[in-house]
C-alpha cells in the first residue's frame, strides 16, 4: 500500500531534506499525494481532495469471514490452505513431468538505489543493475560490512568471516512484501473484530539495544501470523498486461482499471481455470514500467484493480487466500465507484474512494496481499508454454508485531521446455536477471 506525502512537509520521499525532481513525470505522479498518517503532511491523489468513507460501501462484505476461524484468529483465509489445496499446487507444478518442473523467485532486491535517481541529476534513471525498492516515501535499505577481508572475524583454526547489516532503516513494504491483515482498517476496526487500538500495542525490553527500549507494533492480525504459517498452494497467473495490449512490453496504460470482467476474460483466453482457494497473481505490467527509462512513471496512478459489489463478492465466493500483484498497491490508489459498479439500490455510494479493496480484502475477509512482485520471468515463460498454473510458495520474514514483511515467493511450475530444474537466464541457484 502506497504510503506517501509532500505538500506542508519538509520530506521528500523520506529524505528529511527538498528536491526538485521532474524525471519520467515523477512529480507527475507524486506530487499531488496521498495525504496519510504514516507519510505525514498534507496532499491528494489526482488532484482529489474529498474521498467517500469506506465504510458504507464495504458494508456488502463486513464481518463476513470474522469468527469463521475463531473468535482470537489473526491468520485469516491462509486457514483455507490445506492439504488439499497443497496438492493442488503440487499437481500443477508436476503435470509435465519430472524433467520438466522450473523454479522462479519474484521479489525484487531490498538493497536497491533506484532512489538516488530522484535526488542526483547525475544519475542514470532507472539504476535497474542494482534492483529498485519502487515505493515512493520509504528510502531504500543500506547495507554495509562491518567485517571481511580488512578487518575479519577470526576463528583459532584459520577460517574467516565476513558479517553484514543495515546502516539505514530497512522498511518492512519497501520491496516485494506481504500486508498483514492489520494493515488497514476503517471504523476503528480490525480484521475479526480487533480494536485498531491494537495497532499500538507497546512491547518493552529489558536491554537497550542502540538506544532503543521499547517498540509499539500491532497486537493483533500483525503479519508474524503468516510468517509462522508459510504458504503453499495452487498459484495461478492471471496476465492482464498480455491479454489487453497487444505488443511487447505487454504493460496496461497508466491509470487503466482492471475489473472482474477483465480477470475473467483473461482466465478464458489464457485456457486457465480458476479454482476456490486458488492463490491469485495479476501482472499489470507496472514494474516493467518502473525500469523503462523512455516511460512515464506515475506510481501513484498505477493500473491495478478497481472496486466492485461483483468483484468482493467474486473474492468471498472463490475463497482465495492471497492475492498479488507488480504494482504498489494491488489495487489502484484512487478509484471511480460508478453505478455501473454497485447492486441497485447502493448506487448513493457512488463517488471517489481511496484503497477500498485494501478494506474489503484485509479487514472483511482476512485476504493477505502480496505487493511488488517480480512477474516478468514468470509471466514471459507462461505465455511461451500455455501454463498458467503452478505450486506458489512463501516463507515471509517473521517479523513479529509487524504490519507487513519483505517476502520471496518461489514458484514451481510444470513446462514444456528447458530440462534441468531452473528458469531459463538464471543460472542454477535462480539467481540473475531482474537487473542484477
Amino acid at each position: 500500500m502506497v504510503v506517501f506525502s509532500m505538500t506542508g512537509s519538509d520530506r521528500c520521499c523520506g529524505t528529511g531534506t527538498k528536491h526538485e525532481s521532474s524525471r519520467r513525470g515523477f512529480m507527475a505522479g507524486c506530487g499531488a499525494a496521498i495525504a496519510l498518517a504514516l507519510a505525514g503532511g498534507t496532499g491528494t491523489v489526482g488532484g482529489q481532495e474529498e474521498y467517500e468513507p469506506i465504510g458504507d460501501l464495504l458494508e456488502i462484505v463486513e464481518e463476513e469471514n470474522w469468527g469463521r476461524w475463531g473468535e482470537d484468529d489473526e491468520l485469516g483465509a491462509i486457514n483455507l490452505l490445506g492439504s488439499e489445496e497443497m496438492f493442488a499446487g503440487l499437481t500443477a507444478a508436476k503435470k509435465r513431468g519430472r524433467k520438466r518442473v522450473e523454479r522462479f523467485t519474484l521479489q525484487t532486491p531490498i538493497t536497491g538505489k533506484a532512489f538516488d535517481a530522484f535526488f542526483d541529476d547525475g544519475v542514470e534513471f532507472p539504476t535497474t543493475d542494482t534492483g529498485d525498492p519502487l515505493f515512493p516515501g520509504r528510502t531504500p535499505a543500506r547495507r554495509d560490512n562491518v567485517a571481511d577481508v580488512e578487518d575479519p572475524i577470526p576463528t583459532p583454526n584459520g577460517v574467516l568471516f565476513a558479517d553484514d547489516r543495515f546502516e539505514t532503516p530497512l522498511y518492512l513494504q519497501g520491496t516485494t512484501h506481504y500486508d498483514a491483515l492489520g494493515h488497514a482498517w476503517y471504523d476503528g476496526t480490525l480484521y475479526n473484530g480487533f480494536d485498531a487500538g491494537t495497532t499500538r500495542t507497546r512491547r518493552a525490553f529489558d536491554i537497550e539495544v542502540e538506544g532503543v527500549t521499547e517498540t509499539f507494533g500491532l497486537g493483533k492480525a500483525d503479519v508474524g501470523n503468516v510468517a509462522d504459517s508459510g504458504v503453499a498452494g495452487r498459484g495461478v497467473l492471471l496476465d492482464v498486461g498480455r491479454y489487453k495490449v497487444d505488443e511487447a512490453p505487454y504493460r496496461l496504460d497508466l491509470g487503466e482499471e482492471i475489473t472482474l470482467e477483465d480477470l475473467e476474460a483473461t482466465a478464458d483466453a489464457q485456457n486457465v481455470d480458476l479454482r476456490k482457494r486458488d492463490i491469485l497473481l495479476v501482472r499489470t505490467g507496472a514494474l516493467e514500467r518502473a525500469r523503462d527509462p523512455e516511460a512515464e512513471w506515475a506510481p501513484l496512478n498505477e493500473p491495478g484493480l478497481t472496486y466492485s459489489d461483483d468483484l468482493v463478492r467474486w473474492f468471498r465466493d472463490m475463497e482465495f487466500p492471497v492475492v498479488g500483484a507488480d504494482n504498489l498497491g494491488v489495487e489502484k490508489a484512487s478509484q471511480e465507484v460508478t453505478e455501473d459498479d454497485l447492486d441497485d439500490g447502493r448506487t448513493d455510494l457512488r463517488g471517489t474512494y481511496l484503497f477500498p479493496l485494501h478494506g474489503a480484502l484485509l479487514r472483511n475477509l482476512g485476504v493477505t496481499i502480496n505487493e511488488i512482485l517480480d512477474l516478468s520471468d514468470l509471466a514471459t515463460q507462461c505465455a511461451a508454454d500455455g501454463v498458467y498454473e503452478f505450486l506458489y510458495t512463501a516463507g515471509p520474514l517473521n517479523v513479529e508485531q509487524g504490519a507487513g514483511t519483505p517476502v520471496n515467493p518461489v514458484i514451481l511450475k510444470a513446462s514444456s521446455g528447458n530440462e534441468g530444474g531452473q528458469a531459463p537466464g538464471r543460472g542454477g541457484n535462480g539467481r540473475g536477471g531482474k537487473g542484477r
